[in-house]
């Protein structure tokens, strides 16, 4: 019998600027509003939803998504990784804990593909080369300052293996590790 850790298979799905932000000052978006008018066909996103059975956010990227008018997930469970108390939610928990260790338990609940979202979160899991796919969308524009895709050198190489230019001017390139 294997001792190995099973874990689900988990994607990535971020917007970054040619400089490598994911959010502006402040954690400011609207720098992607001019890019926003592409289908969730042509960006893939409907496809992964359609695979994805549970999303595992961080708590920033959380306390954004609240602010939006819908529910971009849906009724999918969503796990948020915090440490800080929250108020109960309708498809929403919130652990503690090892990205590894979470993952693991949600393979034991039943997760089998996770959209892992929220830089820090994102970030964790290529440290730890805990990402099975990851997607970017490039947009044509520099910032100069924000959130950080990249807190630093990866540890392990990421090949790109598809890439496409949506109508917006958004290059999408599908990665995984090495």
């Amino acid at each position: 019998m294997s001792t190995e850790l099973r874990r689900p298979r988990v994607s990535a799905f971020l917007a970054l600027s040619l400089d490598g932000f994911i959010a502006g000052e402040g954690g400011d978006l609207a720098w992607l509003e001019p890019y926003n008018g592409d289908s969730q066909e042509e960006t893939g996103y409907s496809a992964l939803m359609a695979s994805v059975d549970t999303l595992l956010m961080g708590r920033n990227s959380y306390d954004t998504v609240l602010g939006f008018p819908e529910r971009f997930y849906g009724d999918k469970p969503v796990v948020v990784l915090t440490h800080r108390p929250a108020a109960p939610r309708e498809h929403v928990s919130f652990r503690q804990g090892a990205l590894a260790q979470v993952l693991g338990e949600l393979w034991q609940a039943g997760s089998r593909h996770l959209y892992l979202d929220g830089g820090e979160v994102v970030w964790q899991g290529l440290q730890a080369a805990l990402v099975d796919e990851l997607i970017l969308f490039w947009v044509p524009v520099t910032l100069g300052g924000g959130v950080s895709l990249f807190a630093g050198p990866l540890l392990g190489a990421l090949v790109p293996v598809s890439s496409s230019v949506l109508p917006s001017g958004l290059v999408r390139v599908v990665y995984q590790p090495a």
